[in-house]
C-alpha cells in the first residue's frame, strides 16, 4: 500500500493531522487487514477513513487526533459490515408462484397464506416499537419518508435505517420459520 501523497496530506487539515493521520496509515491497514482478511478491502477502507479524517479533523492534539482516526476506523468497518449484511440477502424467486392468480384458490393456499401471515406478524411484533413503527407508516401506509422523519424527530436517514433493519429481520425470521415449516 503507498503511503499518503504530500498532496494529500496539505488538503482539507491543518498539516499536523496530515501529518499524524499519515503516520497512522500503517496501522489502521493492519486493522482492517486483520478483520475482512482482503488486501484490497483494507486499502480502500483505510484510504477512506484516512481521507474522512484529514477532511474532517479539527483538533490539534496528537491523543484526540489518535482517538478520532481509530473512531472512525470502527465505524467504517461496522458501516462495511452493515451494508454487506444487506446486500447478501438473497430473496428465493417462485416461477409458479406468479401464475399462481390463474390456480385455483384452495383451502390449503388460503392456510399457507394464513400461516405465513401470522410469521410476519410476530416477526413484526419482536422488532423494537420505533423501527416497527417507522417500518409501517413507510412500507404499509405509504408514508413519505420526510414526513415520518418530521414525525419521530429524526433524520431522513435513520428513518431508512430503520426501515432497511426491519426489512432485514422480516426477511430472516420468514426464510428461518419458512424452512423449519417446510421440514414438518
Amino acid at each position: 500500500m503507498e503511503p499518503v501523497s504530500p498532496a494529500l496530506a496539505r488538503s482539507g487539515a491543518a498539516s499536523v493531522t496530515a501529518t499524524l493521520v499519515a503516520q497512522m496509515q500503517p496501522a489502521l491497514f493492519r486493522y482492517f487487514r486483520r478483520k475482512c482478511r482482503n488486501v484490497a478491502d483494507a486499502e480502500d477502507l483505510t484510504q477512506d477513513v484516512l481521507m474522512r479524517t484529514i477532511a474532517r479533523c479539527r483538533s490539534e492534539s496528537p491523543g484526540e487526533i489518535k482517538g478520532y482516526v481509530f473512531r472512525a476506523a470502527v465505524n467504517g468497518w461496522r458501516d462495511k459490515r452493515r451494508r454487506s449484511a444487506i446486500r447478501s440477502i438473497v430473496i428465493g424467486w417462485d416461477d409458479m408462484a406468479v401464475f399462481a392468480t390463474d390456480q385455483e384458490i384452495t383451502m390449503e393456499r388460503v392456510l399457507d397464506g394464513e400461516r405465513e401471515l401470522q410469521r410476519a406478524v410476530l416477526a413484526l411484533q419482536a422488532l423494537p416499537a420505533r423501527t416497527r413503527d417507522v417500518f409501517l407508516l413507510v412500507r404499509l401506509e405509504h408514508v413519505k419518508q420526510a414526513e415520518v422523519a418530521s414525525l419521530f424527530d429524526m433524520s431522513p436517514s435513520a428513518v431508512e435505517k430503520h426501515v432497511a433493519k426491519a426489512l432485514v429481520h422480516l426477511t430472516r425470521a420468514l426464510a428461518r420459520e419458512g424452512g423449519a415449516s417446510g421440514e414438518q
